[in-house]
């Protein structure tokens, strides 16, 4: 769910694949933010990035409900059956090993993990920075997670397989994220992650916000916001991953939306009146085969030998 990795304030180079081919847009007359793309590998991005607090998010910041009420919001599909396709791959990238650790960054509730060691006989770990997540997950599906950053937790060759459901988009320091996972994972273990993707309908919305001189953002600002600062494309995630180290990089762009219509709609701010309609439509442009695919399915080992 989340991260807490910091960086500094201003990104001079691409995010993902450190090339200087940058174009600027214009800031966001709501936001004040201005959205950079990468001539090289097409990633959209802020232009520049708060730091982030690397303490951990207390429950008088985030309770125990409001992490329920935040799991509650997400599409069904979008949670075991998606997790069910990926972990039976991630099994059998694991063989010779009778009950693999499987370590899933920003574990949320702790539901994925569950699925996990249920079904797929995963031992299974985690970590989260909301205080309250740990409560959740071990009530929920007796599931025990770490508190705090993933490198701070004294892992070291030690994991099969480790997970991030859209995690990679939250931190501004992507790069130390994923340093640590790498060296998390024993040599040969596996990565997956999920994140944001840029699709034809973001190109779109950043042309409105260019045309109109940051006016007309809404749809640029919900897509890259605080909870998704980067929007990658194929090429900026292979990339990414192979500055860190990692190898047999492989990509999916998948149609999964996480969030209900209606919730999704509703951070936006419209006028009431429109969210009933609005979501209707929302749901079966969803379910629609011409869907935008939104997201990334990323796959990537440490390699053996380094």
């Amino acid at each position: 769910m989340l991260s807490s990795y910091g960086s500094a304030s201003t990104r001079p180079t691409c995010p993902a694949c450190a090339g200087s081919a940058i174009r600027l847009g214009p800031r966001s007359r709501a936001t004040g933010r201005a959205i950079a793309r990468c001539g090289s590998c097409g990633a959209s991005y802020w232009a520049t990035a708060d730091a982030a607090s690397t303490e951990v998010v207390s429950e008088a910041d985030m309770s125990g409900e409001d992490l329920a009420d935040w799991v509650d919001i997400k599409r069904p599909e979008s949670g075991p059956e998606a997790w069910r396709a990926t972990t039976a791959r991630l099994r059998s990238a694991c063989p010779g090993t009778e009950a693999p650790l499987l370590y899933d960054v920003g574990a949320g509730d702790g539901s994925y993990l569950a699925v996990a060691r249920d079904e797929f006989g995963f031992r299974v770990g985690g970590n989260e920075i909301v205080a309250a997540a740990i409560d959740v997950a071990r009530e929920r599906h007796e599931v025990t997670l770490d508190l705090g950053d993933l490198g701070a937790l004294g892992h070291d060759g030690d994991i099969d397989a480790i997970t991030m459901w859209c995690v990679l988009a939250h931190v501004p320091d992507a790069d130390q994220l994923l340093h640590d996972v790498r060296a998390a994972l024993r040599p040969g273990g596996v990565l997956f992650l999920q994140t944001p993707r840029r699709t034809v309908a973001d190109r779109a919305a950043q042309w409105v916000q260019r045309a109109s001189g940051g006016r007309l953002s809404r749809i640029a600002d919900r897509r890259i916001a605080e909870h998704h600062s980067i929007l990658h494309t194929e090429r900026s995630i292979t990339a990414q991953l192979g500055r860190a180290g990692f190898t047999d990089v492989r990509t999916e762009p998948v149609a999964r939306y996480s969030l209900q219509s209606r919730a999704y709609l509703a951070s936006m701010n419209p006028p009431d009146w429109t969210l009933g309609p609005a979501s209707w439509l929302m749901d079966r442009a969803v379910a629609s085969p011409a869907a935008p695919r939104i997201v990334l399915d990323a796959y990537a080992r440490r390699p053996l030998t380094g």
